[in-house]
């Protein structure tokens, strides 16, 4: 080569002509190799003048250059020792490539290695008595690749899926080696093979964490379930019986078993059958046959007949449940169900008015109509109702009942000015006020104290009556204060910078507190006063930021609640360590995609898919995310379920294609998106399952 040559650094073309040039001089070469630029280094590895411990040192990276340089069969010939030379990642390359002489499959046998073993194994040329030599080898995966290799096990050309399904459960880990969180992912989020599933459920050391997970999430695929039902452990039976997921055919055969505990569950499952219902009304246990007559799916005949039975509970029961099927409510039934519908409440005020005075959902139409009933403790409920308007709360503040007028003073709707002008002077009245202003830790002194103040200032200003209240009022009256829906904001900024901590955390749950005072108590030592703030539904998003910093979790509790979060700290709190402040992060509606995408193939994705199991049906392009996720484990088992599946990338179904695993190998035939250029081949593969229904499918191919 001319001694001008400039400087190669200088010129990658040119450093790609000379690399290539057989005739380079071989430590220019050995500098060459050195090169950043991937061509140059790729023609060092293919040209023969390259020094011996360059090329093998380069065959890591470019095994296809190696195999292929005219000079590589020489030095074989003239070393007999060359390939025991040869480094380690340079052998485990070359191993991958088909066109590898058989000389050095036969050569490494014996080599301990398992990435080098794998290759042998998978490279389709290698013979039967290196083979058999690799089933004695220490590693499970190489002895089992090595049984199902061609040259040794020969062509299978029918009943490949049983034998499939033979050597699948042959080598299913027990859950102590198994990546069980992931494979509880897969089964909330695609098919699973049923006799995968069967063996889970016979395999003990699936139970405490994988079973009863999986039972208890309403993700979980209906035929998992089904098999699950089976399961020896009780807990796990159970969250079968509760989910919702869990298919009729299996509620049916739970109902009809001897056991009273899941009968009781079985009886108030909304997705149980209703032949299945009408054979547990029968069920001797009083429980069993309450929660039957409560079920939504227990046909109306079936309850009829419990209506009539000789334990007066269920009888009750059923009477109450044919009552409301039928549009008529019992007082008890509308008192614990504040959303009550209105015309229900309409119709149950002919026989109960007083319950309907009271009830939070009554039209304020109805509620007019009984604050001028004759009848005062009508009167006195509606005064009492939280819910009732001001104008008929002004009405009842008239009332000629005192019982009236007190109800109406210790209703938190009445505004404060027609607390402290109006009602404040009433003698009767005044002391139920400052009663409610009172603390039992005090003495009465304090009540006379609020009393005297009411009365001094009664002909003040509302302004003057609460300075003085506030002032000299005692801690508890300025806690009532602090806690009013409607006190001017100026008041509750000057009790914001209190000592009193009761206070500061009252002024930090009210709604009307000004943002600029809710920024000062979010720097509060106290957490209960941060928590307060972080609670509060003004409080501006810089502040809410700053808080879900805060160590204390009943604070991050409220903060993983607001909709109006930052993507990147809503994902943070979702992976909180508190389950609580988890738990509200993973159900906060504002948690982006991408966010939930990143959960889904973390720590927490069981936890999250239990809290949203309809979240991958409503986004499939995220399935897809996630299944590629788990398609590239490094646990054969889990990207085998996922490789299966068909949202799997074309890109890593062809990188797969090639993976040294057969298993991975198999599942890619499998998948019903492979490429007839991927089948074919896969029908070349060592493998006998791989070949087989690569073949197969290949078949299909040519005659659809």
């Amino acid at each position: 080569m001319d001694d001008t040559t400039p400087p190669l650094t200088k010129n990658v073309t040119q450093a790609q002509l000379v690399a290539a040039e057989p005739s380079t001089d071989p430590e220019l070469l050995r500098e060459l190799a050195l090169s950043t630029d991937q061509q140059t280094r790729q023609s060092v590895a293919g040209n023969p003048n390259t020094p011996v411990d360059v090329l093998l040192r380069l065959g890591a990276e470019f095994p296809s250059q190696l195999l292929d340089n005219p000079v590589f069969p020489l030095l074989l010939l003239e070393n007999l020792n060359l390939v025991a030379e040869i480094p380690l990642p340079t052998l485990r390359s070359i191993l991958k490539q088909e066109n590898v002489p058989v000389y050095i499959l036969e050569r490494v046998a014996d080599q301990a290695d398992l990435e080098v073993q794998l290759g042998l194994v998978k490279n389709v040329q290698t013979p039967k008595g290196v083979l058999n030599r690799l089933t004695q080898s220490r590693h499970p995966q190489v002895v089992e690749s090595a049984r199902l290799h061609i040259n040794l096990a020969g062509e299978l050309t029918e009943k490949y899926e049983e034998r499939i399904k033979e050597v699948i459960q042959g080598i299913i880990p027990s859950a102590y080696k198994a990546d069980t969180p992931s494979l509880a992912v897969l089964t909330q989020i695609c098919p699973i093979p049923e006799f995968m599933v069967e063996h889970w459920v016979r395999d003990s050391s699936y139970k405490d964490f994988f079973c009863r997970a999986i039972a208890n999430s309403p993700a979980t695929f209906p035929n998992v379930l089904k098999h699950l039902a089976n399961h020896t452990d009780g807990s796990t039976r159970v969250g079968v019986v509760k989910n919702p997921n869990t298919p009729a055919e299996t509620l049916r055969k739970l109902a009809s078993e001897q056991n009273l505990g899941l009968a009781r569950i079985v009886a108030e499952n909304p997705s149980t059958p209703s032949d299945a219902l009408e054979s547990l009304s029968t069920n001797q246990d009083q429980r069993v046959r309450i929660r039957v007559a409560q079920n939504p799916n227990t046909p109306l005949n079936v309850v009829k007949v419990l209506a009539n039975d000789t334990d007066i509970h269920v009888a009750q029961t059923a009477a109450t449940v044919i009552a409301e099927q039928q549009g008529e409510y019992t007082a008890e039934a509308v008192r614990k169900n504040p959303k009550t519908p209105p015309d229900v409440l309409e119709k149950l005020a002919q026989k109960d008015p007083r319950t309907v005075g009271k009830h939070p959902n009554t039209p304020p139409e109805l509620l007019l109509e009984f604050s001028k009933s004759v009848d005062e403790r009508l009167r006195e409920s509606v005064a009492e109702n939280l819910n009732a308007p001001v104008r008929i709360l002004e009405q009842l503040a008239q009332d000629d009942s005192s019982e009236v007028r007190r109800h109406v003073s210790e209703n938190r709707n009445t505004p404060i000015s027609l607390l402290f002008k109006e009602l404040a002077r009433d003698v009767w009245v005044s002391h139920s006020i400052a009663y409610q202003m009172s603390s039992e830790r005090y003495t009465c002194p304090e009540g006379e104290s609020i009393l005297d103040i009411l009365a001094e200032e009664s002909t003040s200003s509302l302004e003057t009556i609460l300075q003085r209240l506030a002032q000299d009022g005692g801690e508890a009256a300025r806690l009532f204060l602090a806690r009013r829906f409607d006190l001017p904001a100026h008041f509750l900024a000057q009790f914001a910078e209190s000592t009193e901590v009761k206070l500061c955390e009252a002024v930090a749950q009210n709604l009307n507190t000004p943002i600029n005072t809710l920024e000062k108590l979010a720097q509060s030592p106290e957490k209960k006063v941060r928590e307060a703030v972080a609670q509060n539904p003004n409080t501006a998003i810089s502040t809410l930021e700053q808080l879900s910093k805060d160590k204390n979790y009943e604070v991050l509790l409220h903060i993983a609640e607001k909709t109006n979060l930052s993507p990147e700290i809503l994902e943070e709190l979702a992976g909180s360590k508190s389950d609580q402040v988890r738990e509200k992060a993973m159900l906060n509606p504002s948690l982006p995609k991408e966010a939930v995408e990143h959960i889904l193939c973390g720590e927490y994705a069981t936890h999250y898919l239990k809290l949203n199991p309809d979240f991958l049906s409503r986004h499939p392009d995220s399935l897809a995310v996630t299944l590629n996720h788990y398609a590239k484990s490094q646990f054969p088992l889990v990207s085998f379920i996922a490789l299966n599946q068909p949202q799997i990338s074309q890109e890593l179904l062809q990188e797969k294609s090639l993976s040294i695993s057969w298993l991975e190998r198999l599942a890619v035939a499998q998948n019903p998106q492979a490429t007839q250029q991927i089948l074919i081949q896969l029908a070349q593969d060592s493998n006998q399952l791989v070949r087989a229904v690569a073949k197969d499918k290949l078949q299909n191919f040519s005659q659809s």
